[in-house]
């Protein structure tokens, strides 16, 4: 199967006019302001891809987000529900695509990204513990912005649902909510009960075109040798944000 990237094409946009098939995001979702810590990229004055806080000055996102041969750098990372009510904007000093990052096949497809000052916003941690059989079934959440099934887009939607499948590289959801293009970089992660949000994985591509298929999230376990060289990386049990989350899962 080749790999179709949650592609934020709104970077090849400058607005809304773009034909729906363009830009979809998280199908079967919800608005939200809730996690703060999950933003979005901005490429100049374009939209770019969803991205999350695991440090005061650290964010993950997708490695195919960080821009290409015609597309430059995101200079801007910014959180808030939607880019007319941005809570804040903060500059990107440097960006780190994980070294064994594989674009024709999307292996890896994670990249870390230093701000040039500290965020104010909860942090999202990271799991250090493996994956196993164990979790499929688990309940996670999803959110990112893009494209919803009204092509409505570039405003923070979220999702709950559960781990259908792992394979070696990623964690496989199916069903709605459902990730689609515009939701690259977005976290798979648990939460509940006031516990800190726990990121598994890092929306990477979709199995079709159509958005009603399989979401594939790279693995944050399967890179953690790469993510645990980066200074001030909150990893699970951490306890980095003093942040409650009580409302999330109906904790």
């Amino acid at each position: 199967m080749r790999p179709l990237p949650l592609l934020a094409v709104l970077l090849a946009l400058s607005g809304p006019a773009a034909g729906a098939d363009e830009a979809p995001t998280i199908v079967g979702g919800e608005l939200s302001a809730r996690w703060p810590g999950i933003g979005a990229l901005m490429h100049g004055p374009l939209f770019g891809c969803t991205a999350f806080l695991v440090g005061p000055d650290l964010v993950i996102t997708a490695a195919h987000c960080i821009g290409s041969d015609t597309v430059a750098p995101p200079d801007v990372f910014f959180t808030g529900p939607d880019r007319d009510h941005v809570l804040n904007s903060y500059p990107i000093a440097t960006i780190t695509p994980h070294p064994a990052y594989d674009p024709a096949t999307a292996a890896f497809d994670l990249a870390v990204i230093r701000l040039a000052e500290p965020a104010v916003e909860a942090v999202i941690e990271v799991r250090t513990t493996p994956l196993t059989n164990a979790d499929i079934g688990l309940p996670v959440w999803m959110a990112g912005y893009g494209r919803d099934e009204n092509a409505q887009s570039e405003r923070k939607r979220i999702g709950a649902t559960t781990i259908a499948e792992l394979i070696p590289d990623n964690v496989v959801v199916d069903g709605l909510p459902q990730g689609c293009f515009g939701d690259s970089g977005s976290p798979l992660f648990t939460a509940g009960g006031g516990a800190q949000p726990v990121a598994l994985g890092v929306a990477s591509f979709i199995s079709h075109e159509n958005c009603r298929g399989s979401t594939y999230y790279q693995r944050i376990d399967r890179a953690l040798p790469f993510l645990l060289g980066f200074e001030g990386l909150c990893v699970e049990g951490s306890l980095c944000s003093d942040a409650l989350f009580a409302d999330d899962f109906g904790g």
